[in-house]
């Protein structure tokens, strides 16, 4: 990627009704869920490849369709200092959602600890938990998707999971255990006392 393309973003700016809320929410949900800086009510600036023209297309479906407006601009450079400027709000985006990571991931190993100190080795919490850490990689994997630009929150993120895993992995080894106890030896014939 040349210099000029990594400083390439696409200006986004909508209008939708504000009642029905269905299409402006969908849109600033879709577009967040991209990578989209916002600069304003209804505009932002969209790394350029974050999205293919199929997405992008029916972005601006979804709002003409509801009656509103949608605009892409496509901005092949900008100066250094206002890109650097979008990279670190980019960044800090990203990074408020690795915190969010962490965050569930130490209540996932803390859910764990609780229920360890009381005993509850049961296949459900198993399959609760299991729940949980999966859906914390999928969030992961979706954040590290749109961290186009290296946010420093994602080793933490990683390592928090990372963490989550090796617990759930020894509840799980436990509540194995604890569903079928060791055996005594082998059974011994009563021969008529």
């Amino acid at each position: 990627m040349s210099a000029d393309e990594s400083r390439a973003w696409l200006l986004i700016g909508y209008r939708a009704p504000a009642q029905p809320s269905t299409a402006r929410v969908s849109t600033w949900r879709r577009l967040h869920r991209l990578g989209a800086v916002y600069v304003g009510a209804s505009t932002c600036l969209l790394p350029a490849g974050a999205a293919d023209d199929a997405a992008l297309s029916a972005l601006a479906a979804g709002v003409t369709e509801a009656g509103g407006s949608f605009d892409l601009y496509p901005i092949d450079a900008m100066s250094i200092p206002a890109h650097r400027a979008l990279v670190a709000r980019a960044n800090a985006d990203r990074d408020a959602e690795y915190a969010e990571v962490v965050e569930r991931a130490e209540a996932l190993v803390t859910e764990l600890a609780t229920e360890s100190a009381r005993g509850k080795f049961t296949f459900a919490e198993v399959e609760e938990n299991e729940a949980d850490l999966a859906k914390l990689r999928r969030w992961l994997a979706t954040v590290g998707a749109r961290d186009r630009y290296g946010a420093g929150g994602r080793a933490a993120a990683e390592r928090a999971v990372d963490r989550a895993a090796q617990r759930m992995q020894e509840f799980t080894e436990r509540s194995a255990g604890a569903d079928h106890p060791p055996s005594v030896g082998p059974a011994r014939p009563d021969r008529g006392r």
